[in-house]
């Protein structure tokens, strides 16, 4: 429970007014946004904030579109005997603006789309869907309270396999007037055929936030921002595994393990450059079975194999993380001396294990959409760098 007070923004640099909890002390490690429902406004789902963990930032947007004093919406719509009725081009606008919002939070406060959940209720759920389902990679989950998902956001669905990776929870009331119970049923049923990961939660009553379906909501976000560890990357003479974090308990072998790189590809029969093609096939032939769950996971290592990539990388001994960039420019350079550059001057060993592990490194973090390896047993896995 956090005491911290709600206040409202005064930054000019985001597109939507808003108000916000600040964390408690510091800087924060996750973000919530809440956004509200048709003719309401940033204030109306401020009581949540209260439930949220004290190192999390509560932002409460307001809607662009005025419908009157003290009155916002997302987009403008009509309650037919045939069902809603939408202006298709409002919501659309809102939704891009709504993505560019999350982004601007993000890098303004170094928060990382793993720890941030996008929830609303009535239109506002509307909302955290659309941004959800779109654009997946920019949060961890996202929550429809009382409100339902867009057939009109088909066109701009995400593909399954960037899908994979979110959580969703749908709460509804069973005798909600405004927008039918069946609506969430139809949800539930169009994440299943998405491959999405949810929750459905139905409550007595109608087209509002239910005590229950707060405290439900806030236990939900609290589980996917609790902090797990990293898998433990693992490069092996004969495998390269990961073990604990997303990978579950059970070593899980993701790609070859040097060793047999060398033996099967890296080998003198062929140049260098054809050698390293070969192996890359044998990489990504392995790293395509992985499973979904494991895409953008946190991944921490600390094998003589991934310092001395980071050593390559001009990365110190005391250094925390390497990044996806720093892997390509030590591969970069590592092309140049399959073109015949000694590897002297490059900078680089001249050493066929060395190559391996750089490939198996390099691939699975463009394949597996790992933006950093941790360096060491973890640390931190939730602020960006």
């Amino acid at each position: 429970m956090s005491n911290a007070s709600i206040t409202k923004a005064t930054e000019s640099s985001f597109e939507l007014a808003f108000q916000a909890r600040q964390p408690a002390s510091g800087r924060p490690t996750a973000l919530l946004l809440l956004l509200h429902g048709v003719g309401g406004n940033e204030t109306n789902l401020s009581a949540l904030a209260a439930g949220v963990a004290p190192d999390t930032l509560v932002v409460l947007p307001r809607g662009p579109l005025t419908l009157g004093p003290g009155q916002y919406a997302w987009f403008n719509v009509a309650f037919t005997s045939n069902g809603p009725k939408i202006r298709a081009d409002e919501a659309e606008a809102s939704r891009l603006m709504l993505i560019r919002f999350v982004d601007a939070l993000q890098a303004a406060h170094g928060i990382a789309p793993e720890r941030t959940i996008i929830a609303g209720f009535s239109q506002g759920g509307i909302l955290s869907a659309s941004v959800a389902l779109s654009a997946p990679e920019r949060v961890r989950g996202f929550a429809v309270l009382s409100g339902r998902i867009l057939p009109e956001l088909e066109a701009v669905l995400a593909p399954s396999e960037r899908l994979a990776r979110l959580q969703g929870l749908i709460a509804h009331g069973r005798d909600d007037g405004t927008l039918p119970v069946s609506w969430a049923e139809r949800a539930d049923a169009w994440l299943d055929r998405l491959g999405v990961a949810h929750q459905l939660r139905l409550y007595a009553g109608g087209h509002a936030v239910s005590p229950q379906m707060a405290d439900d909501l806030l236990a939900w976000q609290r589980s996917l921002l609790t902090p797990r560890p990293p898998a433990q990357l693992i490069i092996g003479g004969e495998d390269t595994a990961l073990v604990g974090g997303a990978a579950g308990d059970a070593p899980l072998s993701i790609a070859p393990g040097t060793d047999r790189l060398i033996r099967d590809h890296l080998t003198p029969r062929l140049p260098l450059d054809a050698a390293i093609e070969n192996a890359i096939m044998a990489i990504e032939d392995e790293l395509a079975r992985v499973p979904n769950g494991v895409l953008g996971s946190d991944i921490a290592g600390d094998g003589p194999e991934l310092r001395a990539i980071a050593r390559a990388a001009g990365i110190g001994d005391d250094a925390t993380a390497i990044s996806r960039d720093a892997v390509e420019q030590v591969f970069s350079r590592q092309a140049a001396v399959a073109m015949g550059r000694p590897a002297a001057a490059e900078g680089l060993p001249d050493d066929p294990r060395f190559v391996a592990a750089l490939l198996v490194v390099r691939e699975l973090m463009h394949h597996l959409d790992i933006p950093i390896v941790r360096l060491g047993a973890g640390g931190n896995a939730y602020r960006q760098q």
